[in-house]
């Protein structure tokens, strides 16, 4: 998620104060079970406890008001402190506790039944269950792909105070607008993997986990291949990822990446309205064996702004994979 302006921040802060003055229906959980990544030796699982809202399957003809009153509504979570999980993974049952945001984190790790491959986590808090997914990345995979989300894959129009403001708070999933040829590019360079079903695609988005399901529902409407997806847990206290600071909060995502993937070279894809092209330069001289290829795409109107050296414009790779039909 990019930054908006202040007028449009406050007016979309005092919708969310409205919307959290209305309760749900009944007192029930909703268990939130993160997309988590690692290799054969060990992965964590993340995931959350808040007040189940509930909700309806988004729908393309749905009207912008309701699109911004059901957007106001995930920003709003009564998590639930200290509740007990129990998750299962392969067959091994964890217990869990929340803490006092509502999150849980529980490593995995010394499973020898834990195949390379897609793993269903199982999830019970009480009498709510719920799934998520683990991707062990197997030993041959060694090419991947770390892509940023708004104006990257996901048409957010940064540069225009009124088309970001209609994107982001007036518009569904199934209303937003995909780059074209994104997914299909992701595709290609997973392919060229022994395991492409398994390829390490991982999508690292600023936006708040409160917006996880709509972002997995964008790229799941838009044919984006399996992948995991991360996203900056905001919190009250110590354990929040960075608010404001974009390149901190991307710059230790991407170490975090390396170091549970020490085997894979990864194709980094961002814009240039923002820092991407800053952070993956820095990545790439502390890990230059690591990085196969930056693709920036341009939406910044400043000629000035022009792609660092070696850093490749992603239009022009999307259309020459797609026109060549190469991996």
């Amino acid at each position: 998620m990019k930054f908006f302006c202040p007028r449009m921040a406050a007016a979309f802060a005092c919708l969310v104060f409205l919307v959290s003055g209305v309760r749900a229906d009944d007192d029930r959980d909703a268990l939130v079970i993160y997309p988590a990544f690692g290799d054969s030796r060990a992965a964590v699982i993340e995931g959350r406890v808040i007040e189940d809202r509930g909700s309806a399957a988004h729908r393309d003809d749905a009207p912008w008001w309701r699109n911004l009153w059901r957007n106001a509504r995930l920003m709003v979570n009564s998590e639930r402190e200290h509740a007990r999980v129990r998750l299962d993974v392969a067959g091994r049952a964890f217990d869990v506790r929340t803490d006092e945001e509502g999150y849980f984190s529980q490593a995995v790790a010394g499973m020898p039944a834990l195949a390379p491959g897609w793993h269903t986590v199982r999830g019970q808090v009480g009498d709510v269950a719920a799934d998520g997914r683990l991707l062990v990345v197997p030993a041959e995979n060694t090419i991947g792909v770390i892509s940023d989300l708004d104006d990257t894959l996901l048409v957010t129009e940064v540069n225009s105070k009124r088309a970001l403001l209609t994107n982001t708070f007036l518009k569904n999933p199934r209303q937003r607008q995909a780059v074209a040829g994104a997914a299909q590019f992701i595709r290609n360079v997973a392919a060229r993997n022994p395991q492409p079903a398994a390829a390490p695609v991982i999508y690292l988005s600023a936006s708040p986990r409160q917006l996880q399901a709509n972002i997995l529902d964008f790229l799941d409407h838009n044919g984006f291949p399996p992948g995991v997806l991360l996203t900056k847990r905001v919190t009250n206290d110590r354990t929040s990822d960075p608010l404001a600071d974009q390149v901190a909060y991307k710059s230790a995502k991407l170490e975090g990446i390396f170091a549970r993937l020490p085997h894979v070279r990864f194709v980094l894809m961002g814009d240039d309205g923002e820092r991407d092209p800053e952070i993956y330069q820095q990545l790439r001289e502390k890990y230059p064996l690591r990085v196969e290829k930056i693709l920036i795409r341009r939406v910044n109107p400043d000629p000035a702004r022009r792609i660092i050296d070696g850093q490749v414009d992603l239009t022009a790779a999307i259309n020459g994979v797609i026109l060549r039909g190469t991996k």
